[in-house]
């Protein structure tokens, strides 16, 4: 908000001192006391300049832009506290804790973020009721300014429960408040052997909160996940936050480095100083000891020693009641009474996201930021390297270790030059710290370590599993592994987090980390067998793609759009393999997926990998037996078909033909007559529209006569919807193509009244709409514009949008038009369909037109040209005419040379700076 302060803050942390148990006894009361004691803090805050940012817990967290502001505020809330103390209207004492710290923070939407924040609340965190206490910055800021009566007391140096650098921690002392309180509750008051960390802990505050309730209810919490992943350090963490909670401590057991089991045990008994004893095994004196303690165990790094640590503990659990356990590994230990939390990889941005203040937000980029400024001080977050500050942070999966070893980099390397070496980023993440762990200081040892301790079986699975692009089915993996026990290896690739199951997916989906991912990959290539996994992985991608095809036009479509959804990386991954090693797969797949590709308005997608598969194609030697040369023929043919039809759909109807006239001589070749038929028609349509009419008419008349005496329905619907656009483009003859139309719309929903059916009501709209028939159209583009919502169908969605916008042109509407087409274009552009950017280009130019701006209008209309010639896409000739009406009169109202000038300037225009222009009024 606006009123907040910026820049160097200080910061007010509170708490009741004991709430919970508080809450427990008293709950009545509670209710009563806590708004009390909100309406004090409010009220002393305000008084001295400070803003209330939000209620924590049974705190307040507030902010000033002076030290002395803070203090005073924190001062008359205590006063007012301890008279309600003296004066209890409660059956218990409400003693408050406080904590404040001067530093930066980053205002963002009325709340503040950054490390400072963290550091109020852990300094408030060690006080007790009725205590004030200040970090060593707020002292010396507020020491000289103090009034006379109020002194501070030094009460020496303390870590926080933050494991970094010690705090120089202050008390303020007034006449009238307490004085006399307990040691703090830091980390060298209370018995632990917790590490000092020289990195600060960034982030993690939902797996911090959601942690430290699960430990409530538990004795065992295991923090399972994959290596480099912060298992450690959340630990660490989390048991940091519990210390005060145990009378005998919290003691760090370090497993990492132990190699022989027998050893957890010595490890233990040496940490508590337990000596052995004749005649007394170890095991009896490390229980005996531990029988009566209150203390937390942290056991950690279990992985490699999972079987004997799940033995000790349970017995440890059975034998002493008042111990708890956090162990981190990468599975669980597998005992009654465990609860298992699974560590995600830090937050990271999408890999395109280029605003800086979006990319702040997330943990993986704070993270490696900060360490990047320890390894080059002159690091800073810019807008020139925030793509690439993404791209690293996305591309490493949010894990810290790996974004640490980037970060060291930064000394050599710009962000950039990181970014683009990352798919050899075995060799590029080294060099870690040299007292960390062997395994920490590469990434590659980093996951070494994970695989020595598989199963033979268990590493071939996840060699195998690397040719999987944006995750797996079961199904999926089990038709590439059929020698393997899928369903055993895959459960314990998951358990020992190597492999992370989808959560949310309709149908459960699985994906490696892609640090995991390339790892297993190189591991692949190096046993010989990567060929024969990345054929049977093509294969069931073939086999899946044709699957689908028959469903594209059932009820079932929506349940298959998803699952072709969530296979798109993979149906790519699986082309890209084909068109070196199995074309005629390649050409399967564009067969196939066509149909997919027009509903999910990726028809220019398809066109790229279709024209791929046929310039490969080209190469292949013919078949030498009949039958294999049939099959040849086959499956060229319903690829040329589906190629024709994609072209067709995204108005290229040059190609269009040209591609269908191939499939129209191989469908008479092998005798096809529904594949004839469909050529014909869709290569006919498409001539209609570039003014080839009399070779239109032949072809589509020869669908319908096909298809008739075939008695098939369905493709007679279709090509009667054709042969009504030539009655209305050829023949004028309106009564003729609403005829034809309707018998289209009959015949096409009595044998699909779904998607194909839905089309042709579309269509029958859109030639309404030609004949200056608005009201019908509307009626009819209204009808669909639902169900397309329900199916997903984002380009005829757009297309209808589309559609409603040029009625409202052609009826003066030009406000409401434009708004539509502002919205619409951006669509077509993330569709890629260029044909239709180009005319809503020039749609543009004529509101231009229309506002009196003919220089602009003149500019979008070249650039609409120059687009047209780069597709090689026409106007239809419905559009042409009222295009040359536009033209003729923007002419007409400037100088020759003014007119190409300007038109020149819009030719020269980029598509995206036109769209720009588009939007720029």
């Amino acid at each position: 908000m606006a009123e907040f302060p910026s820049g160097t803050v200080t910061f007010l942390f509170t708490d009741i001192e004991g709430s919970t148990q508080l809450w427990e006894r008293y709950p009545e009361e509670m209710k009563l006391a806590l708004a009390n004691h909100d309406a004090i803090l409010r009220e002393s805050i305000a008084a001295n300049h400070g803003h209330v940012i939000k209620t924590t817990g049974d705190g307040i967290h507030a902010v000033f832009a002076t030290a002395v502001e803070a203090i005073l505020a924190a001062l008359v809330a205590q006063r007012h506290l301890e008279s309600l103390v003296s004066n209890s209207p409660y059956p218990f004492e409400l003693k408050v804790r406080m904590g404040l710290h001067t530093g930066e923070a980053e205002l963002r939407a009325g709340d503040y973020y950054g490390p400072v924040l963290n550091r109020a609340a852990r300094l408030m965190s060690v006080g007790h009721g009725g205590q004030i206490l200040l970090s060593a910055v707020t002292a010396e800021l507020a020491r000289e300014r103090l009034s006379a009566d109020l002194s501070l007391l030094d009460l020496g140096e303390h870590r926080l429960k933050d494991l970094t650098q010690p705090e120089h921690i202050f008390q303020v002392l007034a006449p009238d408040l307490p004085k006399e309180f307990p040691a703090l509750r830091s980390l060298d008051t209370l018995p632990n052997n917790l590490p000092f960390q020289v990195t600060s802990f960034i982030g993690r505050e939902r797996e911090i909160r959601e942690a430290n309730q699960l430990f409530q209810s538990t004795r065992l919490l295991t923090f399972i996940g994959p290596g480099g992943t912060g298992k450690t350090r959340l630990s660490l963490q989390v048991a940091a936050e519990q210390l005060s909670e145990f009378k005998d401590g919290v003691w760090l057991v370090e497993l990492a480095a132990l190699a022989d089991p027998s050893l957890i045990l010595q490890t233990i008994a040496s940490m508590f100083n337990l000596r052995t004893q004749m005649g007394m095994p170890l095991q009896e004196i490390v229980f005996d000891y531990l029988r009566s303690k209150h203390l937390l165990l942290i056991l950690d790094n279990c992985e490699h020693l999972v079987e004997e640590c799940a033995y000790l503990v349970d017995q440890i659990l059975r034998t002493s009641p008042r111990i708890k356990f956090i162990a981190s590994s990468r599975e669980a230990l597998g005992i009654g009474g465990e609860t298992v939390y699974r560590v995600p990889s830090l937050s990271a941005p999408n890999p395109v996201e280029v605003r800086r203040e979006a990319l702040e937000e997330f943990e993986s980029v704070q993270l490696f930021v900060e360490r990047a400024q320890a390894a080059n001080p002159k690091f800073q977050l810019s807008d020139s390297n925030t793509s690439s500050v993404a791209q690293i942070c996305s591309r490493l999966d949010g894990i810290p270790l790996a974004l640490e070893l980037a970060a060291a980099r930064v000394a050599m390397f710009s962000a950039e030059q990181i970014a683009t070496r990352l798919d050899d980023r075995f060799k590029l993440l080294t060099g870690g710290s040299r007292t960390a762990l062997p395994r920490q200081q590469t990434l590659r040892a980093l996951i070494d370590w994970s695989y020595d301790i598989l199963s033979e079986e268990e590493r071939a699975l996840l060699r195998r599993l690397s040719v999987f692009v944006g995750g797996w089915t079961f199904e999926a993996a089990e038709a590439i592994c059929p020698d393997l026990d899928i369903l055993n290896l895959l459960t314990q690739l998951v358990n020992k987090s190597l492999v992370i199951v989808d959560e949310g997916a309709e149908a459960t989906r699985y994906h490696l980390l892609e640090t995991i991912r390339q790892y297993a990959r190189d591991k692949l290539l190096e046993t010989g067998e990567a060929k024969r996994i990345r054929d049977a992985h093509l294969n069931y991608f073939v086999k899946f793609s044709e699957e689908t095809g028959p469903y594209m036009d059932t009820s079932e479509v929506l349940d298959w759009i998803p699952k072709l959804d969530a296979e798109n990386d993979n149906i790519h991954a699986a082309f890209e393999w084909g068109l070196d090693h199995d074309v005629e797969a390649c050409l399967q797949i564009v067969g196939s997926l066509a149909y997919y590709w027009f509903r999910r308005g990726q028809g220019a997608e398809g066109m790229v990998l279709a024209n791929a598969a046929f310039e490969r194609a080209t190469r292949l030697p013919q078949a030498e037996d009949r039958e294999a040369q049939r099959r040849q023929m086959i499956i060229r043919a319903k690829a040329l078909q589906a190629a024709s039809f994609l072209c067709y759909s995204q108005g290229d109807n040059i190609n269009a033909y040209k591609i269908g006239n191939e499939c129209i001589a191989l469908a008479r070749q092998l005798g096809d007559v529904q594949l004839l038929a469909t050529a014909l028609a869709f290569s006919g349509s498409a001539r209609l529209f570039e003014g080839e009419v009399e070779a239109a008419r032949s072809q589509i008349e020869e669908a319908v006569e096909l298809c008739r005496n075939a008695g098939d329905k369905f493709g007679l619907g279709m090509a009667y919807g054709m042969m009504a656009q030539v009655e209305m483009m050829v023949n004028h003859d309106v009564q003729a193509a609403v005829k034809y139309e309707q018998q289209a719309l009959e015949l096409t929903t009595e044998i699909s009244n779904t998607w194909t059916g839905l089309m042709m009501y579309f269509s029958t709209g859109r030639g309404a709409m030609f004949r200056g028939n608005y009201a019908m159209a509307r009626e009819r583009f209204a009808y669909c514009l639902p169900l397309f919502e329900e199916m997903k169908d984002e380009h005829r969605v757009n297309m209808i949008h589309s559609e409603f916008a040029h009625m409202d042109r052609f009826e003066g509407k030009l406000q409401q038009a434009e708004q539509a087409y502002r919205k619409t274009i951006r669509v077509w552009q993330k569709l890629g369909h260029r044909a239709a950017i180009a005319h809503q280009l020039e749609c543009f130019a004529f509101l231009a037109k229309a506002h009196e701006e003919p220089e602009r209008a003149l500019q979008l209309l070249g650039a609409a040209e120059i687009l047209r010639e780069k597709i090689n896409i026409h106007m239809q000739p419905p559009e042409r005419a009222e295009y040359e009406r536009e033209v003729r009169d923007l002419r007409a109202i400037m100088t020759e040379l003014e007119f190409a000038t300007l038109w020149a300037q819009g030719r020269a225009l980029t598509m995206e700076q036109a769209i720009d222009l588009a939007l720029s009024s």
